[in-house]
């Protein structure tokens, strides 16, 4: 009887069965304690934030491109500025592209469809396309965009500034005046082309053809010979020529018709071979005519004397 009690006494409360048994085993509490050790590790490794950065043109990309047989430049900076969690770490690689092809954009009259090429270099010289395929160092001779590396240092903030260089090249006539717009993207990824956009924007480009005129060739002066009552007319031509942008309205006048040649006192009248026109880029040629009066006796106290007598020419638009 003591026997059996004894052996009832150790069989039901202190053997655990089926899968109690092995959460209760020694290898299974230290498999716990693994996990757990695992967990708190994971838990205490720092968390990444995202860098975040603003792009601003100093100065804006505006230019005038007044003369079609010059280039029309404006250097300046794109200013970078990024911001990163303290977190992070104080090197951060971005690649910087912007949406043009090797041979540039253009931009589109805003009151119409003309357009008008431009580029924008990453060199100041000129030279290095700044594109969205590749990447180059900054102020790269070379086409593609640009990759670079932000040292922040201890900051949580730094502005970069990468230099451009906005060209309107020459000879490009037959161009309407106004001004020509264009929105050129501009987009910042981690590390190369494939990287994550950390920055998308649009580069606003104006581009203004101003309403001008020129003497390409300035008029020539006017020598007439006139004899004394001379029975008809006496006449000569001035000859000139005015360039101005397509498009461009202008008038031509003179500021007197008739006049009197001072030390000879003869009289005469001027007339143009057209009063209005408009611009075609290229040069227009004109001519201002002078008749002198018949049957004037003049005044001279030899057999020759010579008399001159000045107008002004307006070009106005």
């Amino acid at each position: 009887m003591q026997a059996g009690r004894a052996a009832a006494a150790w069989h039901p409360r202190h053997l655990a069965r089926g899968s109690a048994a092995l959460r209760r085993s020694s290898p299974m509490k230290d498999l716990c304690r693994l996990f757990l050790g695992l967990a708190l590790l994971l838990g205490a490794l720092p968390s990444q934030g995202a860098v975040s950065c603003s792009i601003t043109p100093n100065p804006e990309l505006k230019v005038i491109y007044a003369a079609f047989w010059n280039n029309a430049n404006l250097p300046g900076v794109l200013e970078i500025t990024c911001t990163r969690d303290p977190s992070d770490p104080p090197n951060y690689n971005i690649w910087i592209g912007i949406g043009q092809g090797a041979n540039g954009n253009s931009a589109t009259l805003e009151t119409g469809t003309a357009t008008i090429d431009y580029e924008l270099f990453h060199n100041t010289g000129a030279s290095g396309t700044w594109t969205s395929v590749g990447g180059v160092a900054p102020g790269s001779p070379n086409d593609g965009a640009v990759d670079d590396q932000l040292r922040f240092g201890q900051a949580t903030t730094i502005t970069v500034p990468y230099s451009y260089y906005l060209r309107v090249r020459s000879w490009q006539i037959f161009k309407p005046a106004g001004v020509y717009t264009a929105a050129l993207p501009i987009t910042i990824r981690r590390n190369n082309v494939n990287g994550t956009i950390v920055a998308a924007d649009t580069l606003p480009v104006h581009i203004s053809i101003p309403r001008t005129c020129r003497f390409s060739t300035p008029p020539t002066a006017i020598a007439v010979t006139y004899p004394a009552f001379s029975p008809t007319a006496v006449t000569g031509t001035s000859n000139f020529a005015l360039t101005c942008t397509q498009g461009t309205d202008y008038t031509i006048s003179l500021d007197q018709t008739r006049s009197v040649i001072p030390t000879v006192e003869l009289s005469y009248s001027l007339s143009l071979s057209q009063t209005n026109a408009t611009g075609t880029a290229v040069a227009q040629p004109y001519t201002v005519d002078i008749s002198v009066d018949p049957g004037q006796a003049g005044r001279c106290s030899g057999s020759v004397c010579m008399g001159t007598d000045t107008r002004t020419l307006t070009i106005a638009y």
